[in-house]
């Protein structure tokens, strides 16, 4: 079903009435974010989203592409579909990550003019619903993919790309459907869990220093994972009830894992939008209960895979061991950007992009 994106002006008004009701907590004034997401920030943030902030400016943006919602699985999930200029290229499976959505991919839209996109919501994500019991998981949404691929748009083969939970849902689609997927890109990689649990002896210098880094990292970063894998209905009333409470769990996250001075307040305050907007902060996060306790192993990769690495992203891995573990052939160290990748440099993004379906068609 042909659908596009409207907000009625009276959504808009509660969320600025919301905002308006506000009751901030008591803290220092730090001035700094290593308690948190910043006081100061967030005040500015708050008034800019009530005051000045014009979310019909990126609607009628997004509303230049074609979007459709089809039902897969008892799920009604939502995509855009933008038909490329190359009628001979392979058509690109785009996969996001929270806490974003396809909006880290619509600043590449016309860059990548030339390929057929296909850009999904993940289940819970905006527009998207989650199957019956609560929770999903990588695996299972590469094979909702590949349905929408291959029975829904009717491709008989298709590369793909994400970071994040993209990459995982990427990953899963090289390792099960290598047939139809020609070639996978990613921006990221995970947590090399073999290298964090390996003795220190056995570890190069790089290996030793992404080691130390990651322990570091899941001691003082990684607090929200065990939440959201955990108690996700819990934490779903703030992120459900208050605009300020929503907008501070996510911009904290788009401040520490980002190249920041490439991020606009617009850039955040489009996402806090269409999160709240469509009520999706909440459901957004059960996927981490599902990749937590229900995933199974990722089998072997052979496809050919690029990997785009960004600098300022959560705990780059070193180049010798992702060389190890996938079939690369295009690695590419990018000069700036961070997790958030396409949204941050987007020229950069797209030509690397463009450069590695060149090289598998």
């Amino acid at each position: 079903m042909k659908v596009s994106i409207h907000f009625e002006e009276k959504q808009i008004e509660d969320l600025r009435n919301r905002i308006c009701c506000t009751r901030v907590p008591k803290a220092l004034k730090s001035g700094n974010w290593e308690l948190g997401v910043d006081d100061e920030y967030m005040e500015c943030l708050l008034s800019c989203w009530r005051h000045r902030y014009d979310w019909t400016k990126k609607e009628k943006e997004l509303n230049q592409y074609p979007q459709f919602t089809c039902e897969l699985d008892g799920m009604t999930i939502y995509y855009f579909h933008i038909p490329g200029s190359r009628k001979d290229a392979l058509p690109l499976l785009l996969t996001h990550g929270w806490p974003d959505s396809f909006l880290r991919y619509a600043k590449i839209f016309p860059l990548l003019s030339e390929f057929d996109l296909v850009v999904p919501s993940l289940p819970g994500f905006a527009f998207s619903t989650l199957p019956p019991q609560g929770f999903i998981n990588n695996t299972k949404v590469a094979d909702l993919w590949h349905r929408l691929m291959t029975e829904i748009l009717g491709y008989k083969e298709y590369a793909a790309s994400g970071g994040d939970m993209g990459r995982g849902v990427t990953c899963y689609l090289a390792a099960k459907y290598p047939q139809e997927v020609k070639g996978i890109h990613l921006t990221d990689v995970g947590m090399a869990w073999d290298l964090i649990n390996a003795p220190d002896e056995k570890l190069s210098p790089a290996e030793l220093d992404y080691k130390r880094r990651a322990n570091d990292w899941l001691r003082t970063e990684a607090a929200y994972i065990n939440i959201h894998s955990t108690k996700p209905q819990t934490l779903a009333y703030l992120l459900s009830d208050s605009p300020a409470g929503m907008a501070a769990w996510i911009t904290e996250k788009y401040h520490a894992w980002s190249d920041w001075e490439l991020l606009s307040m617009d850039d955040l305050l489009d996402c806090l939008t269409l999160y709240w907007m469509t009520n999706t902060a909440c459901t957004s996060i059960r996927a981490y209960h599902g990749n937590t306790f229900t995933l199974p192993p990722l089998g072997k990769i052979t496809v050919p895979t690029a990997i785009a690495a960004f600098p300022y992203d959560v705990l780059p891995v070193p180049m010798e061991w992702v060389q190890k573990n996938y079939p690369v052939i295009q690695y590419t160290k990018m000069p700036r950007g961070g997790h958030f990748t396409a949204l941050e440099q987007p020229e950069r993004f797209a030509a690397n992009v463009s450069q590695f379906m060149n090289l598998i068609s």
